[in-house]
């Protein structure tokens, strides 16, 4: 049996597996709001300014469904809306000083959890898992960005 065909050692059920315990680690630790809602918080961190558009992109939901999650942000004070200078029709996101806090006790649940998820391991090792999940996500992207379908039909043709 290949390594593909085994749950147990295949990447991508590990990887999802992996999330999924991250995901329930992270909500035991932190509450208040969704798993979109932080998500929304920590890309906003890295891009102040940022329209809704842009959000939902790096979010990967639709438009509208970030517009209903800004909504709640902003009406618990974290989030502001600003018009956006260069496009009168579009608002920029900024996060308040409420929103502080709330990053504070995300990054710190973070780091711990990832503290566990690397038990035993040496920081050489850490580092090494990091740089190969970051190629690994690169190779996905070019691979996302020339078509999933076509990618997987030239690869059939080749073998």
């Amino acid at each position: 049996m290949s390594t593909n065909q085994n749950p147990e050692r295949s990447t991508g059920f590990l990887l999802r597996d992996n999330s999924r315990f991250m995901k329930a680690a992270f909500n035991e630790r932190v509450s208040g709001l969704t798993q979109a809602q932080w998500g929304a918080l920590a890309h906003l961190s890295r891009h102040q300014g940022l329209n809704q558009v842009g959000l939902a992109d790096l979010l990967e939901v639709q438009p509208i469904t970030v517009a209903r999650l800004i909504d709640k942000l902003v009406a618990l004070g974290v989030v502001e809306r600003r018009p956006d200078p260069n496009d009168r029709r579009a608002q920029q996101l900024f996060l308040t000083g409420k929103a502080q806090p709330l990053l504070d006790q995300m990054w710190e649940a973070g780091d711990e959890i990832l503290d566990h998820a690397y038990a035993g391991f040496t920081e050489e090792e850490r580092m090494q898992c990091v740089e190969m999940l970051v190629r690994m996500r690169n190779n996905l992207a070019r691979l996302a960005q020339g078509g999933t379908r076509s990618r997987l039909a030239q690869l059939q043709k080749a073998s």
